[in-house]
This record gives C-alpha cells, structure tokens and sequence, in this order.
C-alpha cells in the first residue's frame, strides 16, 4: 500500500479506527440473547454454586437423552470477568471486543514474522475491517476465541520450524486442546497440527509427547470429566454423530479458525498488487472497507442479531424492574425466540439482582410467571408448555420497554 503517511502512524491510525468501530455506541450495539445469557449462567454458577467440570450444553442431546457439552474452558475464562464487572454482560461482551482487536494486532506481528512489513499490515488491515470480525466483536460466545488460537498455533508452528525448538510441541499441543474444548470440530486442526508437527520435527518421540500432553493439559477439565464418568464426552458424541451424520449442518463459524488464513492471503494479495500498481491497491483497500462496513452484519445503531428494537440495556432494565417488586416465588417465560425459558431475563436476576427463579422444569406452582413478549401477544391461545402448565391465570402489563415488547406479570 503506497500511502504518505509514516509507517508507524499508519498501524496506530488503522488500531485506533478498528477501535472506534468496535466501540462506537457500543452499550446499544451489544448482541445479548439466549446463547450469551446460557453462557454467562454457567459460569457464575460456578461461582454462586458448585464449582464443575462440564462446560455450556449444547443445544443437541442423543435419541436417549444424553447431553452434549462443550469444554469449560470457555466458561471458566468468563469467571473473572463476571466478577471484575459485577456480572454485567455489557462490560464482559466490551473484552470480546478487545480480544477482536488484539487477535488482529497479533496477527499483525506475526505475519511480519513471516513475510514482511506491508503483507502483516495488509492481512490485519483486512481482519480489522472485515464486517465478521466486527459483528463478532460485539457478543459473547466461545468460538470467539477461535481466530486467535489459529494464530497463535502458526507462529508456534513455525517457530518450531524454524528454529526448531521441541518446546513448541507442547505449547501448539495446549493450543490445539484448548481449541477442542471451545469446539469439537477443532479435532481437523488437531490432526493437521499433528502431522505437521511430526513431518518437520527431529526428534520425533519428544515431539509426540509433548504435543500430545500439551493436548490434553489444554482440555483438562474435559479430560478429568470423562476419566472420572466412563469417557461421557467421548461416548455422548460418538453416539451423536452416529445418529445425525448425515444431517450435520456446518455453518462458517465451524471454521472460524480458517479466517486468520484467508485473510493473510489476501494480504500477500494486495501486497503484490501494490508493488505494481500502488494506486490499485489503496483503491482495492477502500472498496473492502466500503463493503464490509455497510454490510448487513455491521450497525451503528443497534444490534446485529437480535430483534429488531431490542436492546441488551432494555432487557436488563426489564429485568431491574422486575427484582424491584422483591418477587418470591416466580418464574421467567420469553415468547420471543426458541428460549421460551427467558436466559436473558434469568441470568440478570439471579446474578445482579440477587433474585433466582424456580428451575426451568418448574412452572406449576407458582406465584407468578414474568413474561417476555411482544406487546400483542395472545396469551388465550399461546401453546408454550411453560404457560400451559400455570393454567388458569390472569394476565396483566407489568413493564412497557417499548412500543413493541413489554414484561407481562401472570398470576393465578
């Protein structure tokens, strides 16, 4: 890229912009919805409640009943964030905004590493900018973290190659664990990683060791899990996979480890577009940018993904008001979404407010069921079992967020 600009400034001027999208609004901007709150739930339980070795349930069980889980690797790195900021998802999603940024930094330096100085601007200029890294800026979830171990697990590996130090092994094999505990998928990048690590190395044994402990050091709390309860991981998901094979839908986020690549790809791209015509590339460069930041996944006003009009700072106002009326015996219900079990709701109560409601199995007897809904909903005809269950009621509006969704109180 062929700019009067000193090289220097350039970086700090392009860290600053990738700030400044990220951030811009952010409070209105955050993407809060059921996956987040599920998250945030099971990691403060392990703080409120009983400290475990599972990590978040998937939303996907056997014909039988068994449950998968990811590793809670993702979870217990939340832990410290829920208690630094009071549990508020706001500040803890503004960390995954900062880990975006950071990710493209460090994909900077280590691009440098590889090739030269204009390629690592140009492919973190691209992972910047991109309008998926943005969108994934601004909620929490555990493949977030997937771009940077993608990273981190290159330049090991070339570190390994190039100066050929055994240590690598086992810091790529502790990457690689960790990677599978945020995703099972990662098990491709653990088995390309594993022959790659064995093709270039010179002491081969070493190296399989080393990688391998590092492997399962980086999963341990699965490791532990299935060690102490008959492998249930591994079995749960045999049987999964046994049964859905054919079905399976993957989705770019299974690959989100491979967006590092693609992007420093495009910047040996743009790198050799501009050695011949410099213009060419900054014209290129600002045609990227245009794009990305008008794509449907980036707003400035509010956020991508969930309702359109609802905020993270409307549903947590929802929920303060709610824990002002000091509820007893009560249970929480959303018609918005496949969560008819309101995590959004759930998560704010029983961990800021300090009011938890009756377990998600438990809509009977109750005092009172706070709902979640759109303005007009019909309850008369509503089918979700979780309003079925506390029937006969009587419904009234409790809260008006907006024009649209409001919090309605049933009682019996």
């Amino acid at each position: 890229m062929s700019l009067n600009f000193p090289k220097k400034l350039l970086v700090l001027v392009t860290i600053i912009a990738a700030i400044f999208i990220r951030f811009y609004n952010f409070p209105q901007r955050v993407n809060y919805g059921p996956e987040q709150a599920m998250s945030l739930i099971t990691s403060g339980r392990n703080v409120s409640d009983k400290f475990s070795l599972l990590g978040q349930r998937y939303l996907r069980e056997t014909a039988s009943g068994h449950i998968l889980f990811s590793g809670a690797v993702f979870n217990y790195s939340l832990i410290p964030l829920q208690l630094v900021f009071g549990f508020d998802p706001i500040p803890i999603t503004g960390y995954f905004g900062f880990l975006n940024v950071t990710t493209g930094v460090l994909l900077f330096f280590a691009v440098k590493k590889f090739f030269d100085l204009k390629t690592a601007f140009l492919s973190s200029f691209l992972f910047l900018f991109n309008s998926l890294m943005v969108y994934h800026s601004l909620f929490i979830w555990n493949y977030n973290y997937l771009p940077l171990l993608s990273i981190l697990i290159l330049y090991f590996l070339w570190r390994g190659r190039k100066k050929g130090k055994s240590l690598s092994a086992g810091i790529v094999g502790f990457l690689v664990g960790v990677g599978i505990s945020l995703q099972y998928l990662f098990i491709l990048p653990f088995i390309v990683t594993f022959f790659l690590m064995l093709k270039f190395s010179r002491e081969k044994v070493k190296t399989l060791f080393l990688f391998m402990a590092g492997t399962l050091l980086g999963n341990f709390p699965m490791v532990l899990f299935d060690l102490r309860h008959d492998f249930y991981h591994v079995r749960t998901l045999l049987i999964y996979l046994n049964e859905n094979t054919p079905g399976f839908d993957f989705s770019y986020y299974h690959f989100l480890y491979l967006w590092p690549i693609f992007f420093i790809i495009g910047g040996i791209f743009l790198a050799k577009v501009s050695k011949k015509f410099p213009r060419a590339s900054v014209l290129l460069t600002g045609i990227y940018v245009f794009i990305n930041l008008n794509s449907g996944l980036v707003s400035f006003k509010g956020p991508v993904g969930m309702l359109q009009g609802l905020t993270a700072d409307e549903i947590l106002s929802a929920a303060e008001k709610i824990a002002e009326e000091n509820p007893g015996n009560f249970n929480i219900v959303s018609t918005l979404d496949f969560d008819a079990r309101g995590h959004v709701l759930r998560y704010p109560l029983e961990f800021i407010s300090k009011f938890k409601p009756r377990s998600v199995e438990e809509y009977a007897s109750l005092d009172a069921i706070y709902v979640l809904a759109k303005v007009d909903y019909n309850f008369e005809n509503s089918s979700l079992w979780e309003l079925s269950e506390f029937r006969p009621y009587k419904t009234s509006l409790f809260y008006e967020i907006d024009e649209n969704y409001a919090i309605f109180k049933l009682q019996k």
